[in-house]
């Protein structure tokens, strides 16, 4: 999942720590962090990519991706639930929402919720680290003669 998401959402980070910290399974979009607070608070992206690209033959590929696998099922149900909607107020164009799958220990993936569309973040690399600012000064300094 992680090849997918670097190439088709630059903009998502996905923290996949093997140690159990409480960032592991977190989604980064934009700067915002939305970790899971698994059976009570999860997140899944719901992506629609398409912009012709001849890689997928100009037609869309939707990619579903969970902090858990309950939310990737919860996913799909939203996109069929909402799939009209969805085709009204974006055509034939891409787009990546977040959504936050609510209690599913006691519901499963019945009770879901728009966080937001993150379309412009997701699709957007993030900024290149700045070295830190000795780092630089050491590497500018005019040769002694």
């Amino acid at each position: 999942m992680a090849a997918h998401l670097s190439s088709l959402l630059p903009g998502v980070r996905v923290n996949v720590e093997a140690e159990a910290r409480p960032d592991r399974g977190a989604f980064v979009i934009g700067g915002e962090r939305y970790r899971v607070e698994a059976g009570r608070s999860e997140y899944v992206i719901l992506a629609r990519i398409v912009a012709g690209e001849r890689r997928f033959g100009g037609r869309p590929v939707f990619l579903f991706c969970g902090q858990r696998a309950v939310d990737n099922q919860a996913a799909t149900r939203y996109l069929a639930r909402h799939h009209e909607r969805l085709a009204r107020r974006y055509g034939g164009g891409s787009f990546v929402l977040l959504l936050k799958v609510v209690n599913s220990q006691a519901y499963g993936p019945d009770v879901v919720e728009l966080v937001a569309d993150v379309t412009r973040a997701a699709r957007t690399p993030p900024p290149e680290p700045r070295p830190p600012a000795d780092e630089t000064a050491s590497t500018s300094r005019p040769a002694r003669s």
